[in-house]
Parts: C-alpha cells; structure tokens; sequence
C-alpha cells in the first residue's frame, strides 16, 4: 500500500507534468512550421511563346500551365489585344478535354504585322486559386528561324477560397500535438479526481 504522502507527491507531480504537456502541446499548434502555399496553375508554356517572334499570324494561341484547370464558365481566359488596341481573339479559350493545362483561342484571320499583348486569368483545380498574367508576341515576316522567347511577367492574385477547395492530407505536426494535449488533459483529468475523492 502506498503511503498517503508519497501517493500526494505522485498527484501533484503528474498534475504538474500533465500541465507542462499542455503547454508544449499548445505551444507547438502555435508555433507550427508554415504550410507552404499550392502554387497556383501559372504558365509553363505557349505556342507563340513568350518574346518569341513569328514570321506568320497563327491560327489560334495556345497556353499550358504548371496545374490543371477547373472548369468553370469565364474562369480561364486569354485575350490578345493587337497594336491597335483591338482584341483579335475569336471566341472563349476553351480548356482541351485531353490535357487539362491546356488553354486556348482562336484568332481572327489576316492579323497585320506588329506586336500582340496577351493577357490571361487561370483557375486550378488543385489549390481553387486565380492568377493572371502577361506575355507579348510579334509577328515579323523577317523574324530568324528560332527568336529565342523572354520570361513573361506574372501577376499572380490569390482569389477567395473556392468550396471545391479540399485539404491536401493531415500534417504529421498536428497529429502529434492533438495527440498529446488529448492525452495531457485525460491524465489532468485523472489526477484531479484523484484529489478531489481523498
């Protein structure tokens, strides 16, 4: 049989120590790494490609992206605007049933000589996130073979968070600090009614 003392001295300690894991438990919920953010569906490549020169006007203008787009009615856009000013895209880009990180537009016929600014808005369907960004292209009859294209400038603009938005996985962090603060109070809980029935 234990001794009355001694049988308080383990109480007070497991309290005390119980307390401590509260605190480390709390403390590591506060004080978890940062999650790093889902890139969001940015350009990886286009046909014309950024800065590139082409000696033609192209049928159509076509984007992929870094991740798959969502489907959803004027989320995924491309206009292309001529030096004019005037638009030249004919009709809504459309995302290819095939490979969902690519975009694309048709453009109006007989597009004269001179540089396209093309501006696009994407929509993962991974992180449920916008961005958009700009790119140019020229089209120059005497352009060589293979004008080497620029990285285009990206404007990236986080949207509200989209109800398809769906947690990538329970961080191994968490676990452990749910686990231990569910455990610190249990053992809180037992040496507290084990004062209170003495």
């Amino acid at each position: 049989m234990t001794h009355p003392t001694r049988r308080a001295g383990m109480r007070r300690a497991l309290f005390i120590s119980t307390l401590l894991g509260l605190l480390l438990g709390s403390g590591a919920v506060v004080l978890r790494p940062p999650t790093p953010a889902l890139a969001h569906a940015e350009y990886a490549r286009s046909n014309p490609a950024a800065g590139a020169a082409v000696r033609a006007a192209p049928p159509r203008l076509d984007l992929w992206f870094t991740q798959e787009l969502f489907r959803r009615a004027g989320a995924n856009t491309i206009t292309v605007a001529a030096p004019d000013g005037r638009r030249v895209e004919a009709g809504d880009a459309t995302v290819d049933s095939a490979d969902r990180t690519h975009l694309s537009v048709a453009l109006s016929p007989n597009l004269p000589l001179g540089t396209y600014t093309v501006t696009w808005t994407s929509l993962s369907a991974i992180d449920g996130d916008d961005a958009t960004g700009t790119f140019a292209f020229t089209i120059d009859p005497n352009a060589p073979a293979s004008a080497a294209p620029v990285t285009p400038s990206m404007d990236a603009a986080p949207a509200a968070a989209s109800p398809s938005d769906q947690p990538r996985g329970f961080p191994i962090w968490m676990a452990g600090a749910v686990l231990l603060l569910v455990t610190s109070i249990a053992l809180a809980s037992w040496a507290v009614r084990g004062e209170a029935s003495r």
